[in-house]
């Protein structure tokens, strides 16, 4: 009579325990009971946990990309659908975007030893899924405490890489090209002669923390999570992503904190964040546009609110429509790299969440640099070329 170890040993040689089940029967060497312990093991055996760390044999590679779209049959179309999806970018792009965020040759982590090029490509498969990392392991050949390893070095590498394109001179770079940005809006037909762009906030949900809670929590959204600043230029492109901040702060708070209107004050009339192009200022004051919860300044305009005339309410019907294009920029960002909004995987205090959203809005600008997106069409007005956006404008020279 058979027993569960000689069952066991049997599994060596038979597929399933199904099929074994089947061989005894019909060898009629064993019990109706031990026949019946087999069945049932074999009806739980799908319940059973398994092992899902399954990792595969190649690790990611541009050259990897186009092999396997190769094999598999596509057309160029099809390979550049196929790699969009995943990584956001097409495949015939992507060495430009491995080029542009100028990744070491080879960096090390405790769990092993990584190219530049599979840092990258790591990174973008990671904002790209809101999956855990056992559903990457088998594709990218790698443990999950290795893919994220590896992502947090590709983001330390951007904050350390490129620091202008995260600080006030991400936004005091565009000065030289400030007229154009207000003509851009002049042709729209907006009231205001010279605007340069939009500035709003957004709450980005987080994981309920186990301490903080009640500075993390947003009571207009009624959800935890951290906030960050945003404008957007007519060209497209995202400067000065300030963040994270407490969910609970208010929007003028984090606009006191980022020190934008001083940057925008000594941009149009000289002083420490000036343009090193226009030395002493532009001659001419620029506003940025928010909505009503923002405070009314020499360079910020809002919404009116309260009891308006009849003017300030035509005001508030042409500009409102126009002013979506702050909810365009922080869209296009969810829309690309999902996990960033996804709450249950935005953990403080255990990942950096502030260091994701940063270089979401890099990566994003990146997008928009070769792709355009749709407020260059809104507003008619092309991107940077993504060389001149990665060095700060033409003249990086002075702030490197």
């Amino acid at each position: 009579m058979p027993t569960l170890a000689y069952v066991h040993s049997e599994l060596k040689e038979s597929a399933t325990l199904l099929e074994l089940a089947f061989e005894l029967d019909e060898s009629g060497s064993s019990s109706d009971e031990s026949l019946a312990d087999l069945l049932i093991e074999a009806a739980c055996e799908p319940l059973c946990r398994r092992r899902l760390q399954d990792i595969g044999p190649e690790r990611l590679s541009l050259e990897r990309l186009r092999r396997e779209s190769h094999e598999r049959g596509f057309t160029e179309d099809d390979i550049s659908s196929h790699v969009y999806t995943q990584y956001m970018f097409r495949l015939c792009d992507l060495p430009s975007v491995v080029k542009a965020l100028d990744p070491p040759p080879g960096f090390r982590t405790p769990c092993g030893v990584f190219s530049g090029e599979e840092g990258v490509l790591l990174l973008l498969r990671r904002f790209r899924t809101t999956d855990s990392l056992d559903s990457l392991t088998r594709e990218t050949g790698r443990s999950t405490p290795a893919i994220s390893e590896a992502v947090r070095f590709m983001c330390e590498h951007v904050e350390a890489r490129f620091p202008w394109l995260l600080d006030e001179r991400s936004l005091s770079s565009w000065a030289p090209h400030f007229e154009q940005f207000a003509r851009a809006f002049r042709r729209k037909g907006l009231p205001i002669s010279n605007l340069i762009g939009y500035i709003d906030g957004k709450l980005w949900p987080i994981c309920k923390p186990g301490v903080y809670q009640r500075v993390l929590y947003s009571g207009h959204k009624r959800v935890h999570g951290v906030k960050t600043q945003g404008i957007q230029l007519p060209n497209g492109i995202q400067p000065y992503p300030y963040g994270p901040c407490n969910g609970s702060e208010h929007d003028s708070t984090i606009l006191r904190d980022s020190n934008v209107l001083r940057v925008m004050h000594d941009v149009c009339r000289g002083g420490q964040y000036e343009c090193p192009l226009a030395p002493g200022g532009l001659g001419r004051d620029y506003v940025l546009f928010g909505d009503s919860a923002y405070p009314i300044s020499f360079f910020l305009w809002r919404m009116y609110k309260g009891v308006m005339s009849r003017v300030q309410r035509w005001f508030n019907a042409d500009m409102g429509t126009s002013r979506v294009a702050a909810e365009w920029a922080f869209g296009k960002i969810v829309n690309l790299w999902p996990f960033l909004d996804y709450r249950k995987k935005q953990k403080v205090l255990i990942s950096p969440v502030g260091l994701y959203l940063r270089v979401g809005n890099v990566l994003t600008n990146i997008h928009t640099c070769i792709y355009h997106g749709i407020v260059n069409s809104s507003l008619d007005m092309d991107p940077p070329a993504l060389s001149e956006y990665m060095q700060g404008g033409p003249y990086t020279v002075y702030y490197v």
